[in-house]
């Protein structure tokens, strides 16, 4: 059986080596948690913004929608010019020598074809009056065929003006394309231009209802851009 001293020594080792077990089963359940398993990766937060702009699968789960806008388009904040103004109603031509560019024989019947007719009172010599060409030739190019016509009132200052080859041939070099009316004796001259004082240039836009929407003498830029937002307001509201 061994001395007293031996069996304590023995009894004090197996105390001792069931102690070292516990111990290190103890140690292995806690490093099991941790140098053994594979590390936890932490999924970053859902944001529900992310989801609201389109990041989510299509229904199939092919892959991502496309983001659909939810915001309303801003209203325009451009007020629109008011209409042109009515100053009275538009006379005729009458008494004329005849017509150019055209083949029509009145007033009456450009007017009827159309939405829109501007009426010049021009002569071929007349420095201002060439100045205007070049706005009228851009309104004939944007709206010539789209219901606007021009009619030029060709009423002659001087004798070498009144001559209808020289009107022929000065048209042709302006680039006049429109339809002239010969007012030879400038009777509707002076009478769409009440008073002592005859203007050229004179210009006039007269609406579907014969109605003159537009009445500026001279030539200038802040002419030519009024008479084209006043054409451009008529058949807009035609």
């Amino acid at each position: 059986m061994g001395s007293p001293t031996a069996r304590y020594l023995a009894s004090a080792g197996v105390v001792l080596g069931l102690a070292a077990i516990a111990w290190t089963v103890l140690r292995g359940d806690d490093s099991a948690g941790t140098a053994g398993d594979p590390a936890v990766t932490v999924a970053p937060a859902v944001v529900a913004s992310d989801i609201d702009s389109g990041a989510a699968a299509d229904d199939d789960g092919t892959g991502p929608a496309e983001a659909v806008a939810t915001t309303e388009p801003a209203a325009p904040t451009t007020v629109p010019p008011e209409p042109p103004e009515i100053l009275g109603e538009a006379d005729t031509l009458t008494d004329l020598d005849g017509w150019l560019n055209t083949d029509a024989a009145s007033l009456e019947e450009i007017r009827a074809a159309n939405t829109v007719t501007v009426v010049q009172f021009w002569t071929f010599g007349c420095r201002n009056c060439k100045n205007t060409l070049d706005a009228l030739s851009r309104l004939y190019a944007d709206f010539g065929g789209r219901g606007v016509e021009i009619v030029g009132v060709h009423s002659p200052e001087f004798s070498y003006e009144a001559d209808v080859d020289n009107i022929i041939e000065a048209a042709a070099d302006l680039g006049v394309t429109w339809p002239i009316a010969l007012d030879t004796d400038k009777r509707n001259f002076h009478r769409w231009q009440e008073g002592p004082t005859g203007y050229w240039p004179r210009v006039y836009v007269i609406d579907v209802d014969n109605q003159i929407r537009f009445d500026r003498r001279g030539d200038g830029a802040a002419t030519y851009r009024e008479l084209y937002e006043t054409v451009e307001h008529l058949l807009a509201d035609a």
